[in-house]
């Protein structure tokens, strides 16, 4: 049965930054021409346009809607993982294009309430795993240099704060909890390699419902390449980012350790901040003569690449899914060369075709480039073991598999309230700091997860367990809607009005430091029915119109 499927991705062909647009652009072809119907909702770097405004054009026989996203979207920093204007657009393209499955792909810097927009509208939704932001907001799991994180609660460490839309700061807390409950709303997690699905499963993601399947190859395109000879020399090509993430300064601390510097040739493909840098080393390390910088080399003129390259380097420090690059040389016969980490062991077998290496491990990176300058024949062997390794890896075997998904029954009853997650909702617009700081330093309670009230729908909202007011000057306007939703309050002491509210109408607690408000939240969690009774309190509070307590009158009249 053909589907209407809609892809999402937070860049797109031809304005893409890597593999996993590609990835997404090319899933979305090879769908079509299997007789789906296929839209893409994606963000757009590149427009000059009113930020989040939404245009549709035509890319490559698909329509494409497009929206306007800002630096500042992507970045780390800032909260680039909610915008409610860009929600609305696409709530706006489901009503009017109604698919039968949304396929999310990348999705920081859109936002990651799209999931949950979806799924109030019964939509089977399924995302593509490329990286680890669904619990790193970094993506790499690098901490400080090269050293990789172990212990995904300690986000902190590395970034305590994101800025909101208003320069306050939020706690890194609040989006480590969020994205975790708005990703329960996932019907179907589908990870290129086992090493990523069982880094997602280690983070706490049920482990039911993920699927392995590899990214799929044009390998007609890449099967075709004839190579560019050069008897001389070794050409050893690195495809990538030219950021320190992806070994670059490895690749170049090995240049000096090869023994026969006139046999080879260095390739750097790609662009980044720290290109200059890199060329600057090459020529103090005396090899410029023998090291070119490409730049940036599009995808569809890739094969200009492969044509003068005889091994491919990717030197990762950081823990790669499953690198398009080394599938790309795979299939036009180049062996390879990578770290042993992440998915990339599951791609390479080494001493077959190509080698894998210690990370950041200059010498042994040169000993293996060393075993193709010494034996160029095992550039031949190698790279037709690699083709064998990949040629039944095609893009159609590969989207067959994901349409099999698609047809699968695999409704989740608990998808729509966040499974068995205790999500507590915070609201207040500038967090105390004693607030901020325990939030980040709270050990993870079982089933705990703190989120931003504005963050959520009305009905994930109500299945919340209790409204936390963190901002010592809130307004009683502010928890309205938790009363609304029978949430019982848990407001500052010195809040006065939010105070009276709860003495008066029974419908809540109130605390003077955050280790008070642990203790009552503790004490509601474990005393459902008391949390219940405050949370009925409250709304017979916010229907009631009875007189209230001058404290609450002033602010309490619009409802």
């Amino acid at each position: 049965m053909k589907k209407k499927v809609l892809i999402c991705c937070n860049v797109y062909p031809p304005n893409f930054i890597g593999g996993a647009e590609l990835i997404a652009h090319y899933q979305a072809k090879t769908l079509q021409q299997r007789g789906h119907h296929v839209a893409v909702f994606a963000g757009d770097l590149q427009s000059k346009g009113e930020r989040h405004s939404l245009k549709c054009e035509e890319y490559d026989g698909l329509l494409v809607y497009r929206v306007c996203l800002h630096l500042i979207d992507h970045q780390a920093e800032f909260m680039n993982f909610f915008h409610q204007r860009i929600e609305q657009h696409f709530e706006t393209l489901l009503n009017e294009f109604s698919p039968d499955v949304v396929h999310i792909h990348n999705v920081i810097g859109l936002s990651v309430g799209l999931i949950r927009v979806a799924r109030r509208k019964n939509i089977k939704v399924v995302l593509t795993l490329h990286d680890h932001w669904g619990f790193c907001h970094k993506n790499t799991l690098l901490k400080l240099g090269t050293e990789i994180c172990g212990d995904y609660r300690k986000c902190a460490e590395c970034l305590p704060f994101v800025k909101d839309e208003d320069g306050n700061q939020v706690p890194i807390r609040l989006r480590r909890d969020f994205l975790a409950v708005a990703l329960r709303s996932v019907d179907v997690f589908i990870s290129p390699s086992r090493y990523l699905a069982d880094a997602y499963i280690r983070a706490g993601f049920p482990s039911e419902r993920f699927k392995v399947i590899a990214y799929g190859i044009d390998v007609r395109r890449f099967e075709k390449i004839a190579k560019v000879q050069d008897r001389e020399h070794i050409r050893f090509s690195l495809v990538s980012y030219m950021g320190s993430h992806k070994g670059v300064p490895t690749l170049l601390e090995a240049l000096p350790l090869l023994s026969r510097k006139r046999k080879v040739k260095i390739n750097f493909v790609g662009e980044g901040a720290e290109r200059p840098s890199y060329e600057m080393r090459a020529r103090e390390l005396g090899w410029e003569k023998s090291v070119r910088f490409w730049g940036h080399v599009d995808n569809t003129s890739i094969e200009q690449v492969y044509q003068e390259t005889d091994v491919l380097v990717l030197p990762s420090v950081w823990p790669e899914n499953q690198p398009v690059s080394i599938t790309e040389a795979m299939a036009s016969r180049i062996p390879v060369i990578a770290s042993r980490l992440g998915g990339i062991p599951e791609l390479i077998e080494d001493g077959k075709t190509g080698y894998l290496f210690a990370a950041g491990n200059a010498h042994d990176l040169a000993q293996k480039m060393s075993i193709f300058i010494e034996d160029p024949s095992q550039v031949d062997t190698c790279g037709e073991n690699a083709f064998r390794d990949i040629a039944s890896n095609t893009l159609e075997r590969q989207v067959g598999k994901i349409v099999g998904v698609y047809d699968e029954d695999l409704r989740r009853e608990d998808t729509a309230s966040g499974g068995e997650d205790s999500v507590i909702a915070c609201v207040g617009t500038c967090i105390d700091p004693d607030c901020a700081r325990a939030l980040n330093s709270w050990e993870d309670r079982e089933g705990w997860k703190i989120v931003r009230a504005e963050w959520l729908d009305e009905d994930s909202l109500h299945n919340a367990k209790l409204l936390w007011v963190v901002d010592k000057e809130a307004r009683v306007t502010e928890v309205k809607m938790g009363l609304k939703s029978q949430l019982p309050l848990l407001v500052p002491e010195a809040n006065v009005p939010l105070t009276d509210l709860c003495r008066y109408g029974q419908c809540g607690l109130y605390y003077r430091d955050a280790f008070e408000a642990r203790i009552c939240i503790e004490y509601l969690l474990r005393n459902e029915a008391i949390r219940k009774a405050m949370g009925q309190n409250g709304q017979r509070s916010f229907y009631s119109n009875s007189p209230v307590p001058k404290s609450i009158s002033s602010h309490w009249s619009q409802r």
